[in-house]
């Protein structure tokens, strides 16, 4: 009788949510060829062809997206099978603040998991601009998911740094903009770390720019977006799957803009649930 490897449902799931081979080995601390052979011999198990790559993404194939919800389901059991029987039993109430990209992308999937291998947690997600979530974290959160600039002086006391994130251009699948001039970008209003390096490598490129949509909430800019308001920026592994990534504007190169740290931050280190849930979260991001 055949099994599933496991490790190699994780790289499937990491590849395609991370939309990137070397930061899925990263997460799972592999190299990448032994992340393409797990992948490999996964498709060669199963006699199917599970990722393809078109428009600078990764995207899942039929037999791919038939398998994804299933493999969740299988690691969160495993997850949860595991906690039971090793991890002491664990209560009460997390408040967890995270930006709105990672709560519609990335997360989901995570919290999930952890609700069933923790069923005596109680969480309360709020989602907001990295920024907000930060203005005041001691008094409404016990963990804190934000985007953070790459140097030691973003960073505050309890803070870890969860990986590197590259940051790209994203607009409409069908590249809607057509070389528009000044180029069009739809941004979350001032202090969003996407709007200001958006902001700063047009300028430094001298790319003539205006803010053509401001909304705080993703799924309006995303919605603004997929309508052809303009162009925005966002962590690679967030950008939703009814939108491309870009390297152009037209006939004109749209410019490199680096990285930024996903860093998590915890208010008590005494907080049980909170403390579980951050290694949860550790473990998977």
């Amino acid at each position: 009788m055949q099994h599933l490897p496991l490790e190699a449902l994780r790289a499937f799931i990491s590849i395609y949510e991370l939309q990137s081979y070397t930061a899925a080995a990263q997460q799972l601390n592999r190299s990448q060829p032994a992340i393409s052979l797990q992948l490999q011999r996964l498709e060669e198990l199963l006699g199917v062809s599970l990722l393809s790559r078109s428009g600078g993404r990764i995207h899942l194939t039929p037999a791919g997206s038939e398998l994804l919800e299933q493999a969740r389901q299988l690691l969160g059991l495993n997850d949860q099978i595991i906690a039971r029987f090793t991890e002491p039993s664990v209560s009460g109430q997390v408040r967890l603040g995270i930006p709105s990209e990672f709560a519609s992308k990335i997360l989901p999937q995570v919290l999930g998991q952890f609700a069933q291998a923790y069923p005596n947690v109680s969480l309360s997600v709020t989602s907001a601009l990295s920024k907000d979530l930060l203005k005041d974290e001691q008094a409404h959160f016990d963990l804190v998911i934000a985007l953070k600039e790459p140097d030691k002086k973003s960073m505050r006391p309890g803070m870890v740094i969860l990986k590197q994130e590259p940051l790209v251009w994203v607009g409409a699948q069908h590249d809607i903009q057509h070389g528009q001039e000044p180029l069009p970008l739809v941004v979350a209003p001032e202090g969003c770390i996407y709007r200001r390096r958006a902001l700063t490598a047009l300028r430094q490129a001298n790319i003539p720019v205006r803010i053509s949509f401001t909304n705080a909430d993703f799924s309006g800019l995303t919605a603004a977006i997929e309508s052809g308001l303009g162009l925005t920026v966002l962590a690679q592994s967030t950008v939703p799957d009814n939108l491309a990534r870009l390297q152009r504007n037209g006939t004109t190169a749209l410019p490199e803009l680096g990285e930024v740290n996903v860093a998590m931050w915890q208010a008590d280190a005494d907080n049980q649930a909170a403390r579980q849930l951050a290694q949860f979260i550790q473990e998977r991001i």
